[in-house]
């Protein structure tokens, strides 16, 4: 029993030991918020918002991500920056138009003549007037989705509460 116990507490001491950090001045080095090869693109809150406008000019596609289709029209998503309009009456000649400009978006639906598309961390309903050529925001719910993620995966970046990540930058 006196070897048992013996052992125990050896064992028990060396695995305390390996626990603390033994004169290492390594600490102060040390990021308590690493964001790897990236930096978030942060906004304040209110440019952001103010930030979702359709643009007549049509942008080249670089970085897609997902595709919709609704009576004559493509949105092609631009991963993080908005959604290019495709005019595709003619299937055989689709004709880029215009670019929707949503910051931080990756997804879209749409139901009648409404469109949802998630907004950074917000979540955007809007409606597309044809006839003037201009976006309205119908609705804004705020937070509803987690922080915009880096490339590298889940890291959280502390922001005050008017601002908001809208996309991540390679660093040089």
């Amino acid at each position: 029993m006196k070897k048992f116990f013996l052992l125990l507490t050896v064992t028990s001491t060396l695995l305390f030991q390996a626990c603390i950090g033994w004169g290492s001045d390594d600490a102060d080095d040390i990021d308590p918020f690493p964001t790897g090869s990236y930096e978030p693109v942060i906004m304040q809150r209110s440019d952001f918002e103010a930030s979702t406008i359709l643009e007549n000019t049509p942008r080249t596609i670089e970085n897609s991500g997902k595709i919709y289709v609704k009576d004559n029209f493509i949105f092609v998503n631009e991963v993080n920056q908005g959604f290019h309009l495709i005019n595709n009456t003619d299937p055989t000649n689709p004709i880029n138009i215009g670019f929707i400009k949503v910051l931080g978006s990756s997804d879209l639906s749409i139901k009648e003549d409404v469109l949802y598309a998630n907004n950074a961390t917000d979540l955007i309903a809007f409606k597309i007037d044809e006839a003037t050529e201009t976006l309205t925001i119908t609705k804004r719910l705020e937070n509803v989705f987690p922080q915009i993620w880096s490339p590298e995966g889940v890291i959280y970046y502390p922001i005050e509460d008017n601002e908001v990540i809208v996309d991540w930058e390679l660093i040089n």
